[in-house]
């Protein structure tokens, strides 16, 4: 069982050991090298949190992207069994890579083993076949380097959920968009003007989708 920082670095080494039996390359820094057709690049018609994959809003698995938008302690259970796990990822149209906290105010050194994790557990879906999608999730300018292995003009996501409004001032989100320079881009959550003004300003192709709850209420209103 994942319970603490120590925990996740295990489970880091047993992604790695795991990826050299399957070949994987890796950069310098240790973060796996990926192929650029391993990465989903059509947009869903749906995207929700694992936990919510069997709700009623999934009308059609196969146009419904998972991701990982929700507390780190829903996350952790996945972490032991990602391999277990494979069939359901692959009944779906692809899985955003996960999103445990990582923020400006850790030690760079951790950012950087959070955003290792994050990759390597991608590496993981996509070596057994799902299509994966990047995760944009930063802690700063710093391990925002850590998206550079990434292959260019792939799909990469966003989650704007529980996220303060973007400060006009504040360039990191489209700073680490600009550096990866995505093909398209999953925006979930809440609609934040400021960002998605930016994002405009630069041209990009996004699309923003519902969170769950709010997904659910206008659900509810319909039925």
């Amino acid at each position: 069982m994942v319970k603490n920082l120590v925990d996740l670095l295990k489970v880091s080494e047993e992604y790695i050991r795991y990826l050299e039996r399957k070949e994987v390359k890796f950069n310098s820094k240790g973060f796996p090298l990926l192929r650029k057709e391993m990465f989903l690049d059509e947009y869903p018609e749906l995207v929700l949190p694992y936990d919510f994959r069997k709700n009623t809003l999934v009308a059609d698995p196969k146009k419904t992207l998972l991701c990982f938008y929700c507390g780190d302690k829903r996350i952790y259970p996945r972490l032991k069994k990602v391999l277990k796990d494979i069939p359901e990822y692959k009944r779906f149209l692809g899985v955003v890579t996960i999103d445990i906290t990582v923020t400006s105010d850790m030690d760079e050194e951790w950012q950087n083993a959070i955003m290792l994790l994050h990759q390597l557990f991608m590496a993981v879906l996509a070596v057994n076949g799902v299509k994966v999608v990047a995760n944009l999730r930063t802690g700063d300018a710093r391990s925002a380097e850590n998206l550079n292995n990434m292959p260019k003009g792939i799909m990469w996501a966003a989650g704007f959920l529980g996220c303060a409004e973007e400060d006009p001032l504040d360039f990191r989100f489209i700073s680490s968009t600009l550096r990866v320079m995505p093909s398209k881009l999953v925006v979930y959550g809440p609609e934040d003007e400021i960002a998605l003004g930016k994002l405009n300003m630069m041209g990009f192709d996004y699309r923003v989708y519902d969170d769950y709850h709010k997904l659910s209420k206008k659900y509810k209103r319909s039925a």
